[in-house]
């Protein structure tokens, strides 16, 4: 009897992950690239940079690390306040020989937003190894001091939460010519 159910967990187990890796899908077909793998200028340090918004991205998310062809290991989850922490180490160790990292605000992290495709939705070829995850943005919520938003790289949609929420971080360096997007100022 205990081998049955030792036999009948592990099979849940496996159909379980099984059921959880789910492959990128896009609908090239259908859909035109929204950011083509020709926008990008690969850099040598696990950077890139845009050519459109002159936004210089890293490939990977904070905890993965660049292999000189993709990202390996997992993006590490941050509170936001432990994002707005880890973009100060960051800068003090000059990621890519950059000092002045940032998390991205809401149209800037969906600048990178592949409308062709979902689960993730990212040009895997530029940013590898992207979790389908919703990622920090440098937006706090106005009049909620306790919310900012994220950006879910699975379906697309931006929605606050609250900073103690754990998610991945990709970070931006501003182009040579400032902000790509200012936020309005507000009253």
């Amino acid at each position: 009897m205990r081998n049955t159910i030792l036999s009948i967990v592990a099979i849940m187990g496996v159909i379980f992950l099984a059921s959880t890796a789910v492959a990128q899908t896009c609908r090239t077909d259908t859909i035109s690239a929204s950011t083509p793998t020709s926008r990008y200028v690969f850099n040598d340090n696990g950077t890139v940079t845009d050519k459109e918004t002159e936004i210089t991205w890293m490939r990977c998310a904070l905890g993965q690390t660049w292999d000189g062809k993709n990202c390996t290991g997992t993006a590490q989850d941050y509170s936001w306040q432990e994002a707005m922490d880890a973009v100060a180490q960051v800068n003090k160790n000059r990621y890519g020989g950059l000092s002045a990292w940032r998390l991205p605000y809401v149209p800037e992290l969906a600048s990178i937003i592949e409308r062709q495709c979902f689960d993730p939705r990212v040009n895997l070829e530029v940013f590898p190894g992207t979790p389908s995850r919703a990622f920090w943005t440098g937006m706090e919520r106005k009049d909620h001091p306790g919310q900012a938003y994220k950006l879910d790289f699975g379906q697309g949609a931006a929605t606050p939460s609250d900073k103690t929420y754990k998610g991945p971080v990709r970070m931006m360096h501003d182009g040579p010519n400032g902000h790509w997007w200012n936020p309005p100022k507000m009253p």
